[in-house]
């Protein structure tokens, strides 16, 4: 057992994790610092309609992404606010207990768990033991969910006399925008209000929430427009199911960041008597009543009694995750199911392109409101390929709505669908494209996906093609407009896997004469899978011509880059990073002399690359960058212009799942050493009071060369989540693709 924590199974044999770090969290880094962790560790409740953290304070918050990413009970940057107050009628008079933050964590709190689909947060109140859980079902169809909250409240009176007890639930109604958090509010742009309704006769009370401009704005006259804000936002709601033998109310309160929406009911408890209140919590879209009156009934339709400790809809969830039961690591087993359980609940509809898919999460989703970018979408869809291939096809499907007709894939949208400018100009959204579809026929074989019809951006115009002729056109852009360079190898443009690789230099000079070797591997690992997929599909094509001429486009394509980068590679063990300059400028090449990881993970993939070069590029890997490293690869050998920090020194999950796989082609046994090194229970072993990695992570952790080693180099400084996608899909593909079918 760990300071912080410790994993489990629970009644329902799905994994649940206990903490015990209390609240707020402190922690040392290795020089005795403090290792400025978020303090209020957070779990993740959700579907595709809804998203809700649920923090070890007892705050949660409410959050949609269906028609941009939004707090709908913003109570501040990154945070929510919501209350829960007891009051006990006693012999001596009343006592008030404010459950949620302040000293309740440290004084009242006796137990917090996490599970699949619920939080468990127990209290002692002197002769009132008191458990809050919160749970959400889980979406059975696609695109489809209840984005509503089930609150189950159970009192137990444990003295020997009566006690009567108020519970109230409080809400703050304010919507706020993720990318405005940092200062549109305030700079007075735009401005969202509540309308509200108390309904007392049906214990139900709700915020209409209303978008208004406060500057020249012009808005859409289609709600299905993209925009850079949602003017079209839910509704928030509380309803409390009324109790026998007491009282329940709702009500309203005028509040300075919005309306707080409130909920309480009175009962009275024997010695010895336990009594459950019901809170439903939740968004609508739809607001009239019989829609919200249908979405309220779902919530008890489908709870099942989980004697106040468990979520009412974990028979639910057993109908959406697989269940390894053949898995006989104890480890294993928990860490593959929780991971799905997170991809699930991360996994959003959106109404602008129509489809479901997981949004990267931490610092782009959750904090700057972007779905940024599509390579990490289309990483996140491989292991739905083994678990869900319909939501990994709708992943696939949501990535290509973001193509041009002339074969660019936008980077990101933000707001309601929209494809703001930015500043990169990726050269590799392609080749993601390539490996995720390549991978989706080759598990699935359903061949006629290449058939189907796909619109364009912006999907309001409402031109299609069909996906052979959107991969046609991926590959002609790679081909034709990112392009090669003098060395053969593919251009970098502004941007390959490294968003910020250029920060040291000006790419309106580099970016005609950067050559990347990421790249490059990368096109020389996908597409041998890729031309075998096609070529399969040659019965499936309605267009047969294309796809053979397709397919020898592809192939003298490969051999050509293959040629070059062959060359290139020449007398080396390890593959450089990149090229900038136009000429051969030996400040303007990186990773000759010092090992950079990027391209080694698609390199070990390159299938003609002889075996006995890649065990020695291993034993590279080993020495420089893995060997001494208690959790992974990191990126550099020694920091190209920085302090060893992210992306210039950091441990990744985007390379640790590629280069699992690589090794893999040749060692498996020493790729699933690397898989479990990667694994949360390793991680609490060598950091036992970072919490953030004990459950999941942001998108890399801080290496050896960091004064920082084992935390998050911290883009922001106010609190964030660090729930990214990242680690959940990589470790959960590597399980299917490594661990179990190259067994």
């Amino acid at each position: 057992m760990h300071r912080v924590g410790y994993w489990d199974w629970d009644q329902d044999q799905f994994p649940v994790y206990h903490y015990t770090g209390g609240y707020p969290v402190f922690a040392k880094d290795k020089l005795g610092h403090d290792a400025k962790l978020p303090e209020d560790p957070c779990f993740l409740l959700g579907n595709y309609r809804a998203t809700v953290f649920v923090h070890v304070s007892g705050s949660y918050e409410f959050i949609t992404g269906e028609r941009g990413w939004a707090r709908l009970n913003h109570g501040g940057k990154n945070k929510g606010w919501n209350q829960s107050i007891v009051t006990m009628a006693t012999n001596q008079g009343e006592e008030v207990y404010a459950l949620v933050g302040g000293n309740a964590c440290e004084e009242l709190v006796t137990q917090q768990t996490f599970g699949i689909g619920y939080a468990n947060l127990q209290y002692n109140l002197n002769d009132l033991k008191l458990s809050k859980v919160y749970a959400m079902q889980p979406s059975m169809d696609l695109h489809n969910g209840n984005p509503s909250l089930l609150l189950e409240v159970s009192l137990t009176n444990s003295g020997d006399r009566p006690l009567t007890i108020t519970y109230q639930e409080q809400l703050l109604a304010h919507y706020m925008m993720m990318n405005d958090q940092n200062g549109a509010e305030l700079t007075g742009e735009i401005c969202y209000r509540n309308k509200v309704n108390v309904d007392a006769e049906r214990h139900f009370v709700k915020a209409d929430i209303c978008y208004e401009p406060l500057k020249l704005q012009v808005l859409p006259c289609d709600l299905q427009e993209s925009y850079t804000h949602d003017i079209a936002p839910p509704s928030l709601f509380m309803k409390a199911i009324p109790v026998s033998s007491g009282s329940t109310s709702v009500s309203n309160r005028k509040v300075e960041r919005g309306d707080l929406l409130c909920a309480q009911s009175t009962v009275t408890l024997a010695a010895g008597e336990q009594r459950t209140l019901q809170f439903v919590i939740g968004l609508t879209f739809e607001n009239d009543m019989t829609s919200i009156a249908n979405q309220i009934r779902d919530m008890f339709e489908q709870a099942k009694p989980s004697g106040g400790c468990l979520g009412a809809y974990t028979h639910l969830w057993r109908q959406v995750l697989p269940s390894l039961v053949d898995e006989p690591d104890v480890e294993l087993r928990c860490e593959m199911i929780w991971n799905a359980y997170c991809l699930e609940a991360m996994a959003t509809y959106s109404q602008y392109f129509g489809e479901t898919y997981i949004p990267q999460g931490s610092v782009y989703a959750y904090h700057l409101g972007e779905n940024a970018s599509n390579r990490d979408h289309l990483q996140h869809c491989l292991p739905l390929i083994y678990t869900h291939p319909q939501l990994a096809k709708s992943c696939l499907r949501y990535a290509m709505k973001h193509s041009a007709r002339d074969g660019e894939i936008k980077r990101q949208n933000i707001g309601f669908g929209y494809s703001d400018p930015g500043v990169y100009m990726e050269s590799d959204a392609q080749l993601y494209m390539f490996q995720a579809v390549s991978e989706y026929l080759r598990v699935t074989r359903d061949y006629s996906f290449l058939n189907e019809r796909v619109t364009y951006y912006p999907v309001e115009a409402g031109w299609t093609d069909t996906v052979l002729t959107f991969l046609m056109k991926h590959f002609i852009y790679l081909r034709d407009v990112v392009g090669r360079g003098r060395n053969g190898l593919i251009r970098m443009l502004n941007s390959d896997w490294s968003d910020s690789f250029f920060h040291p230099y000006s790419p309106n000079i580099y970016k005609n004469f950067a050559q990347s070797h990421v790249n490059t591997s990368m096109a020389l690992a996908i597409f041998p899978p890729f031309l075998r997929e096609l070529t399969q599909a040659m019965a499936y094509a309605l267009d047969t011509s294309n796809l053979t001429s397709f397919i020898q486009s592809v192939s003298e394509y490969h051999d050509s880059v293959y040629a070059a980068y062959m060359k290139d590679m020449e007398g080396r063990t390890f593959s450089p990073r990149c090229y900038l300059g136009e000429h051969d400028e030996p400040q303007l090449k990186f990773g000759m002399d010092t090992l950079c990881i990027e391209p080694q993970p698609f390199l070990l993939q390159v299938e003609s690359f002889p075996v006995e070069r890649k065990r020695q590029l291993l034993q590279e890997i080993q020495l420089r960058v893995l060997g001494e490293e208690k959790y992974g690869a990191r990126t550099r050998e020694v920091p190209l212009w920085g302090n060893g920090d992210g992306e210039d020194g950091g441990v990744w999950f985007a390379h640790q799942g590629p280069l699992i796989v690589g090794i893999a082609s040749f060692d498996r046994e020493e790729a699933v050493k690397l898989m479990r090194k990667l694994m949360f229970h390793r991680f609490a072993e060598q950091y036992p009071d970072y919490w953030v990695g004990h459950w999941t992570f942001a998108d890399s952790v801080n290496s050896s060369l960091s004064t920082r080693e084992g935390l998050y180099s911290f883009w922001v400084q106010d609190a964030f989540h660090p729930f990214c996608a990242h680690v959940h899909a990589w470790q959960l593909y590597c399980y299917y693709r490594v661990y179990k079918e190259m067994a």
